[in-house]
């Protein structure tokens, strides 16, 4: 007698068509950590960390229990298949972010319904792309070093002397004069602005790929009615605050540049025309910088509080001050930096839009009659131009009666809009201020087998849980501040004052919370360059021992050589010479569950002390036979992962030898170290084509790269080249600085690394383990 399973245990699920998990978003003001993946149809949406996980873990071939499990091992709590099908039922499946297995359309309204999509007031509508990915990337790959800062403070020292010299020579009453007698000239100003804005576009990308992120199209919408351009730079969100911010600024930027360009053409030609097309982009240029609609100074506001959606938090932060109403969930999730900054954010911007709104509706008649007016006038000048043959005179009374169109109807489409959100709100208030009816139970197709199951935990008869006392613990206070002038002012007022960590100690901070993530099982780092000299083994050590100090032991450092290598000899000894020979004779042993002790490792690993971390020698007998391959390989691999959190293995230069093919493959992130030398950095870009042809390509956007400074002075040309080439092909690129103490080439010693050394590899560290 058999028992069909039950189709709700059976249930699997698949990520909607096109998903992409964006990842973390980097200085969150949320006091939680938030995630983004991006839908197919382009709408980004905003998690939690437990839904992230969920929906990292969903595929076809995995039932709910395996979910479940990935899920709680990464998460850190237990989390039910029951607990999983309601979280997918209730939240993932209704935003279209998963369906169930074998649906041929996962994800889209036939069989979710329609999808929520976010629709604030003052957005872009009718998307379309005026330059595809490809290139915009080419191009933003092209003018990313404009943001090296020397160029930068050489643009802006630029733009200074630049609008000196217009102010005191410019004649702007000529200028429009000059202009107005030739309409020409003013639809060439508007091209000339219109290919400006498009330049500022340009700009936003190019800050974006400079950072370290992708961006997307440029595209062109409709702001209520008028025309604008645009730039998908989502994957900023990847970068940190600064990064964001740049992006942000990155327009304005290459507007600087537009305006050098405009200020010297008029300086040498003396014409109107310039000077005008300057003045015009000035005043663009304040009107970018105001946060109160979504201009490029609301995105730079958003990304100094870490909250995308200030919009959003209108209605929430308006509540939370009324008066004896208690603080809205969506404001108290906020951290008190970025709840200051969106408060006051809302009381200024809300009120500034009210009172623009009442302007235009107490001053709407004065308004359309004089518009009405200035319209038939353009009219009349229209027909006389046709009359005359002048295009010119025609194509202006057009464009100027479709301007003064524009600004009619955008304020009609965002009256209609208004009223009809009050409506629906009014409609809402009136269905629950009615009584409720209590629903009639019906028996029809109702199962003589159903068994009423009363629910294990109510949630709504007022007995409190163990989750709401959870919920009403104290949040945890903040970090003090060490270093800078808020270390200083702590520590002489004896903590009185204690105010937040600067910048760079936040960073450091976030830096060492990241080397110290959750892993979900042990993980290999290997570190590869087919040329001798490229830094792999310092690196090595000096990962492996910054990893160590940070996560408290279970690292460690293997010299994978298929001879000899030096790592042995640059750690310091630990009392016996014996290498991954010697553990080979023995492997066996390790791999048995009940022989194999990590105590028993010491024999053949080598400690080190207060970096905590253990040392795999490679052998070191001059006249030796033993080789390493791939089998040995795999088989000490196997039995040190059962001991090790971390492995961090140094290669040889054989890039052909099997050890080094098998360590590839076992790798579960690579890093691509290398001097800034031309050969060695060559070699390392020959390493990423085998390693691409041999089908390694998710392992290559995944890997880190490191640069390292051969010398005190570095070749900047080439490591600009460097860095743009890596940051095409590797998840990140890092610089680790030039220190004397490494130089030798003899044993290490961490403490006698400068700070400035010890916090790059931390950085270093940190984005290693981002990538795991």
């Amino acid at each position: 007698m058999t028992t069909a399973p039950d189709s709700a245990v059976m249930r699997r699920w698949t990520p909607s068509r096109g998903l992409v998990l964006l990842g973390p978003v980097e200085g969150s003001g949320l006091k939680s950590s938030s995630y983004l993946l991006q839908r197919g149809d382009g709408q980004v949406l905003q998690v939690s960390e437990l839904l992230y996980l969920v929906m990292s873990s969903v595929s076809a071939d995995k039932s709910a229990d395996d979910v479940a499990r990935e899920v709680s091992e990464a998460y850190g709590r237990e989390l039910g298949a029951d607990g999983l099908r309601h979280l997918v039922d209730t939240r993932l499946a209704p935003l279209g972010l998963v369906a169930e297995a074998g649906d041929e359309e996962p994800g889209t309204p036939t069989k979710l319904g329609p999808l929520p999509t976010a629709n604030p007031l003052l957005a872009l509508r009718l998307r379309g792309t005026l330059i595809p990915e490809r290139a915009v990337n080419a191009l933003a790959r092209i003018l990313a070093p404009l943001f090296w800062g020397p160029v930068v403070v050489a643009v802006l020292l630029a733009l200074a002397i630049v609008d000196a010299l217009l102010l005191a020579r410019g004649d702007f009453t000529a200028s429009l004069q000059q202009v107005l007698l030739t309409p020409a000239l003013l639809l060439g100003i508007f091209a000339l602005l219109t290919a400006a804005a498009v330049f500022h576009e340009l700009g936003h990308a190019a800050a974006c790929r400079y950072g370290g992120a992708r961006p997307g199209v440029i595209g062109v919408g409709l702001y209520v009615v008028f025309p604008a351009f645009f730039t998908n730079v989502t994957d900023s969100y990847r970068l940190g605050r600064a990064g964001r911010i740049r992006t942000d600024l990155g327009g304005l930027y290459f507007n600087c540049l537009c305006l050098i360009g405009l200020g010297c053409a008029h300086l040498l030609t003396g014409q109107g025309f310039f000077l005008l097309a300057a003045a015009l982009m000035h005043l663009q240029m304040v009107q970018q910088l105001a946060p109160t609609l979504r201009f490029d100074g609301y995105f730079v506001l958003a990304d100094i509080a870490g909250v995308p959606d200030l919009f959003n938090r209108i209605r929430p932060v308006v509540l939370s001050l009324i008066p004896g109403r208690p603080m809205d969930p969506r404001v108290a999730e906020l951290r008190p930096f970025a709840r200051r900054i969106v408060t006051a954010w809302v009381v200024t911007v809300v009120p500034l839009l009210f009172l623009a709104l009442g302007w235009m509706l107490l001053n709407l008649p004065l308004i359309v009659e004089h518009t009405a007016r200035a319209i038939s006038q353009h009219a009349a000048l229209a027909g006389n131009a046709v009359a005359t043959g002048d295009a010119a005179a025609t194509a202006l009374s057009l464009f100027s009666i479709l301007m003064l169109s524009l600004p009619l109807v955008g304020l009609g489409i965002l009256l209609y809009r208004l009223l009809s959100g009050l409506l629906v709100l009014l409609l809402r208030v009136a269905r629950r201020a009615a009584p409720m009816q209590p629903p009639e139970h019906s028996q029809k197709g109702a199962s003589a087998m159903a068994l009423a199951v009363p629910p294990a935990v109510s949630s709504d008869d007022g007995v409190p849980t163990l989750q709401d006392f959870l919920a009403e613990r104290p949040t945890p206070p903040s970090a003090l501040a060490e270093g800078g002038w808020q270390g200083a002012i702590r520590r002489l007022t004896r903590n009185s004052i204690t105010p937040a960590p600067g910048r760079r100690e936040r960073r450091h901070l976030d830096d060492i919370d990241a080397v110290q993530r959750r892993l979900e099982g042990p993980k290999t780092v290997v570190l590869v360059n087919p040329k001798g000299g490229a830094h792999k083994t310092t690196a090595t050590l000096l990962l492996a021992a910054t990893l160590g100090t940070l996560r408290g032991g279970y690292t460690l450092a293997w010299d994978n050589n298929e001879t000899r290598g030096t790592l042995g000899w640059r750690a310091p000894q630990a009392g016996h010479t014996r290498t991954a020979v010697d553990l080979m004779r023995e492997v066996d042993r390790f791999a048995d569950p009940v022989l194999g002790r990590i105590g028993d490792l010491d024999r053949f690993v080598r400690y080190q002390g207060s970096t905590q971390f253990d040392v795999l020698a490679s052998d070191e007998d001059a006249a030796g036979a033993a080789t390493i391959g791939a089998r040995e390989f795999e088989l000490l691999h196997t039995a040190l992962r059962r001991f090790y959190r971390l492995i961090i293995v140094d290669t040889g230069n054989n890039m052909r030898s099997s050890n080094w093919e098998a360590a590839v493959a076992a790798a579960d992130e690579l890093v691509i170290v290398s001097t800034v030398r031309e050969d060695t950095v060559a070699s390392a870009v020959w390493l990423v084509d085998g390693l691409r042809e041999r089908g390694y390509q998710a392992k290559v956007s995944n890997a880190v790269t490191l640069l390292a400074a051969p010398s005190r002075q570095t070749d900047l040309q080439l490591l600009n080249r460097t860095r743009a080439h890596f940051s095409n092909v590797t998840r990140e690129v890092l610089e680790v600085p030039y220190d004397g103490s490494l130089v030798s080439g003899g044993r290490l010693n961490y403490q006698a690394l400068l700070p400035t050394t010890r916090e790059a590899w931390l950085r270093a560290s940190a984005a290693v383990m981002r990538g795991l």
